[in-house]
């Protein structure tokens, strides 16, 4: 082969790569081309489904204003409070629109539908904070025909979550539960959050005195006794506490210290009033008994022998705690800041 030939051949391998250089790059031109209106048709799907329960509401909105006829008005209003609901309209937006409907159509039965619509709170039979040994939380209905969905990794739940039918597991280590009640009308109520710490169960033996912080960890909360002739709630916060025998002069009141620990419990002292008076910080030794088992026992006057036992007030989320009895007349809400 001469010097002429092997440079055709050269060329012609040349002209070869540059033509699969050239295909290359028409077929990354038609992919990134394809790429890019599939993602723009995704994006202009999705802004359609956000864009149409609004449009839809607006629109029925529209028509309400224009429309005289009473028959006309029930049934756009029920269009509107059906495509409310779906687009998670809250449920005072929901009452509101009940209220507006049943004074424009004159049809009374949407005030009776309120109840339909209103969501209840769930609750947790375990007051949130720090506890020794396996515990299992119970998730109370606010209303029994409705759900409950939660979560245990911290995320918001959704209906999507695990709906609650058995008391929750909860291993040692931090858990963070979060819940929610839907009711037959698809209303969701607010999150119910509590953040549960769970320490490995010790023994007498092997248990050292609990440290101070431990200590008011394990108290924090709402507690009552329910006696004979009076109720008793106490309230203890991470710097005051409360002992309140209600229809009882005796009260003890204020910022509180801790006095000392043991491996079960602890004293603190407060200031103690009678009828108002100052009487001087009072002792009142706690011992939290049974692990696990809701209750702890007080005893008021750590000079004597005054001990009860008391429960854990139903935990509402938020700080809010609820008593089984009203006990001064201001509700059965107690509010833990």
């Amino acid at each position: 082969m001469n010097d002429q030939d092997e440079h055709t051949n050269e060329e012609a391998d040349e002209r070869k790569a540059s033509d699969q250089i050239r295909k290359r790059k028409i077929i990354i031109i038609i992919l990134s081309v394809l790429i890019g209106i599939l993602v723009l048709g995704i994006l202009g799907y999705v802004v359609f489904r956000q864009m149409q329960p609004s449009d839809s509401i607006q629109g029925t909105k529209d028509k309400i204003e224009t429309t005289t006829s009473k028959e006309e008005l029930k049934k756009l209003y029920d269009e509107l409070i059906r495509s409310s609901v779906a687009a998670g309209a809250s449920e005072a937006e929901i009452l509101a629109l009940l209220e507006q409907a049943a004074t424009e159509t004159g049809d009374q039965s949407y005030l009776a539908q309120k109840d339909s619509y209103t969501i209840k709170n769930p609750s947790f039979s375990l007051a949130p904070g720090t506890y020794q040994g396996a515990q299992s939380l119970g998730i109370s209905k606010g209303n029994s025909a409705d759900a409950v969905f939660y979560t245990t990794d911290g995320s918001r739940p959704t209906t999507g979550s695990t709906e609650y039918t058995t008391p929750i597991s909860l291993p040692e280590g931090t858990t963070t539960v979060k819940a929610v009640e839907v009711n037959t009308k698809g209303l969701i109520s607010p999150v119910l959050e509590g953040q549960y710490i769970i320490a490995p169960a010790t023994t007498t033996e092997t248990q050292s005195n609990l440290t101070s912080q431990e200590f008011i960890d394990k108290v924090y909360g709402v507690w009552y006794a329910q006696e004979p002739e009076h109720n008793v709630v106490v309230t203890i916060s991470d710097s005051e506490f409360t002992f309140t025998r209600y229809y009882i002069d005796g009260v003890i009141n204020g910022p509180y210290t801790v006095v000392s620990t043991t491996d079960n419990g602890g004293t603190i002292s407060a200031p103690g009033y009678v009828e108002g008076h100052y009487m001087g910080d009072i002792l009142v030794q706690i011992d939290f008994g049974v692990l696990g088992d809701n209750k702890i026992n007080i005893n008021s006057n750590a000079n004597g022998n005054n001990w009860g036992e008391y429960r854990a007030a139903e935990y509402l989320g938020s700080g809010q705690y609820r008593l089984p009895f009203d006990p001064g007349g201001g509700g059965d809400i107690v509010v833990l800041n």
